[in-house]
């Protein structure tokens, strides 16, 4: 196993204020913020050992003169360990437990989700503002196929089978995801109409073909990725289709927002939950 460094940086700033599409495609693992006797302080885990590296990362983020404390701590699976404690997430009638738990028998519907190495399980106000925007929809559009794009742990993908009983692709570019997302989508049987692939949208959109269109598109991920994402969703959902959009901070939504809607898209709601934003559009007709 490879070390982890842990980063101590003591900081006015906010994490809001962070750039973090630049933060995580730099072998940042996770990055907190606490107070600590009237002082704020950032923690960072870099799954990087050379001292210079990490140097540039710190002092571009928060200054060329930032001083910070470096530590070596035990290389863990953190998503794993922190998912310990995790407790069950009822939102309306969806209960989302992992192993640790047993169902609600009163809820409508129950999903077991273990994340594992991937992202999603529902606390995340990014993942929590999807699950949100599924339960608000779920009476007024009818959904027979999706797409869910970044899909982690499975959990929009087995969420939106469970709420129309239709078919779907889950698709992720790390290979952990799309094994994790398969196992879950397989012990909440939803094996026979949800399928995942690993595939990247930016990149190979035209893998999914464009004679079967998706009436509903979900996309949780980093907000430059949604972006880039824009012209490939357009292209595979259907005229009039709904996109439901997070993975981005109350500063990025007008960029996103714009982006959107310059291509057509009509914003038909909103939900913020912890500084994260998500938006449910319509697509427009082609």
């Amino acid at each position: 196993m490879t070390d982890i460094i842990e980063i101590l940086v003591k900081s006015d700033k906010s994490i809001t204020e962070l750039d973090d599409d630049f933060l995580f495609s730099q072998n940042v693992l996770s990055v907190s913020q606490y107070a600590y006797n009237g002082e704020l302080y950032f923690n960072l885990l870099f799954d990087q050992k050379d001292r210079s590296y990490i140097k540039k990362i710190i002092h571009k983020l928060f200054g060329s003169f930032q001083d910070f404390q470096m530590n070596k701590v035990e290389n863990k699976n953190w998503v794993l360990e922190s998912q310990k404690t995790l407790e069950p997430l009822s939102i309306n009638g969806l209960y989302i437990h992992n192993d640790r738990h047993k169902k609600n028998k009163n809820k409508r519907i129950n999903i077991c989700v273990n994340g594992g190495l991937a992202f999603g399980t529902g606390h995340h106000g990014t993942t929590a503002g999807c699950l949100n925007a599924l339960i608000k929809i779920q009476k007024t559009i009818d959904v027979k196929y999706f797409l869910d794009i970044g899909t982690g742990s499975g959990l929009l993908s087995i969420a939106a089978n469970k709420i129309w009983k239709c078919r779907g692709i889950g698709i992720d570019h790390d290979k952990k995801s799309i094994e994790v997302a398969r196992n879950n989508i397989i012990k909440n049987n939803c094996r026979n109409k949800v399928k995942v692939r690993l595939l990247d949208i930016t990149k190979e959109s035209h893998k999914l073909g464009y004679s079967s269109k998706f009436d509903l598109v979900m996309i949780n991920i980093l907000a430059n990725i949604v972006v880039q994402a824009k012209y490939d969703i357009a292209k595979v959902i259907t005229n009039n289709g709904t996109l439901i959009v997070s993975g981005f901070t109350k500063e990025q939504k007008k960029k996103i927002r714009v982006n959107y809607q310059n291509l057509g898209f009509i914003v038909l709601s909103e939900f913020t939950l912890n500084n994260w934003v998500t938006l449910v559009m319509r697509a427009p007709t082609f």
